[in-house]
């Protein structure tokens, strides 16, 4: 009955898992989120730009590493926005990283240091983009097309791109060149930063699948991507790391699928090892033979310690048989009974009956011994 509980508990275990499982990528089947990474071939996502610019000679990549890692040759920086991945990431089990201060520390340096940091997101303003020098957004009427404003290497066969636009720089932002812009303000804007310069984006999707190969998109991103060394595409932050570990490299449901099988594991041997109730007691055999009552007689006189008593039952036995059988009175010793006895086997078994039974506290050996000498003079007297 045990077992076929602890039988049935595994099973609906490994059963909720499976469930878990299929719930999750239904869910995922249905909602089929988009992000803005090189990798994601949706609406959003930057594979089809990736492609086209290996493509057409432009040397890329796609960065994976702690930005400290960040290789050398690197010309072109695109960070890019990871604000939909978080929204998504209890749906796909996905862990994204974000941006800290050290990371803040080290793009200012790369773009103080002669690169060019291309940062894409969907509203600016706070302190972490004022360290970048990056202006503050505001929202507007959404609007689909955005003019190039300058005639500059960054715009260069531009006049107007497509892309979903709902927050905008203002017109005038200090040492900033404005590259594209709405009736509500400038859309895309270049400032240098130390030796180098940040392109800021309020419009992400202008790279997007969706758009990149609409009106002027294409252009406008070789104009600021290519002509600048190495572009990297930073994915780390939307969830691809070389660094992480095996276990955060798991989505969600594994990790949830992991600890109910632990649970079922844990719950199978503590059931298997710790008694909550007293054992049911066995139904004994319908024919039960001798052992059966020499054993529970052993176990009593070991209890009662009584192998003294025992070992003087088997010698009186033996005694009783030897007078009988040679005619003695009842009163007769050892020594009258050895003196009649004719095999001196015979004389030292009864000896050595004799002195285990004076012994004041015999051992189990001692009892034994007592036994068999008693059995083989029992055969001998009848």
């Amino acid at each position: 009955m045990k077992r076929g509980l602890e039988l049935a508990a595994i099973v609906a275990g490994i059963a909720l898992v499976i469930a878990i499982a299929l719930a999750r990528q239904a869910e995922l089947a249905a909602v089929k989120p988009s992000y803005f990474s090189s990798y994601d071939s949706g609406r959003n996502g930057y594979r089809a730009l990736y492609d086209v610019l290996s493509r057409d000679g432009v040397t890329v990549r796609r960065f994976e590493r702690d930005l400290g890692l960040l290789d050398r040759d690197t010309g072109v920086l695109v960070v890019s926005p990871s604000d939909l991945e978080a929204g998504f990431s209890g749906r796909t089990g996905q862990r994204y990283a974000s941006i800290g201060p050290s990371d803040l520390l080290r793009l200012r340096a790369f773009a103080r240091g002669g690169g060019r940091l291309v940062v894409l997101d969907t509203a600016f303003g706070g302190a972490d983009d004022a360290l970048l020098g990056l202006p503050g957004t505001h929202d507007i009427k959404p609007a689909t097309v955005a003019l190039a404003l300058t005639a500059g290497p960054s715009t260069a066969g531009v006049s107007r791109v497509r892309a979903s636009v709902g927050a905008v720089f203002g017109w005038a932002v200090p040492k900033a060149e404005p590259l594209l812009g709405v009736a509500g303000g400038t859309v895309a804007i270049a400032y240098p930063l130390g030796k180098g310069e940040v392109v800021a984006i309020a419009a992400p999707d202008v790279l997007s699948n969706a758009h990149v190969a609409q009106a002027d998109n294409a252009r406008f991103a070789f104009d600021v991507l290519a002509g600048h060394g190495v572009v990297a595409f930073d994915e780390r932050l939307h969830g691809y790391a070389q660094d992480k570990s095996f276990w955060s490299a798991l989505p969600a449901p594994v990790h949830a699928a992991v600890w109910i099988v632990l649970g079922i594991v844990v719950l199978a041997l503590v059931g298997a090892n710790v008694r909550f109730a007293p054992a049911l007691p066995v139904d004994p055999p319908g024919d039960r033979d001798s052992s059966d009552y020499l054993a529970s007689m052993g176990a009593l006189l070991r209890r009662a310690r009584a192998a003294r008593g025992a070992i003087a039952a088997f010698a009186e036995d033996a005694f009783r048989r030897a007078r009988r059988r040679y005619g003695l009175s009842g009163q007769a010793d050892v020594s009258a009974i050895v003196a009649r006895i004719q095999s001196e086997e015979m004389r030292r078994a009864i000896a050595n009956l004799d002195r285990l039974r004076a012994i004041e506290r015999p051992s189990d050996a001692a009892l034994v011994r007592a036994a068999n000498l008693c059995a083989r003079l029992r055969k001998e007297l009848g």
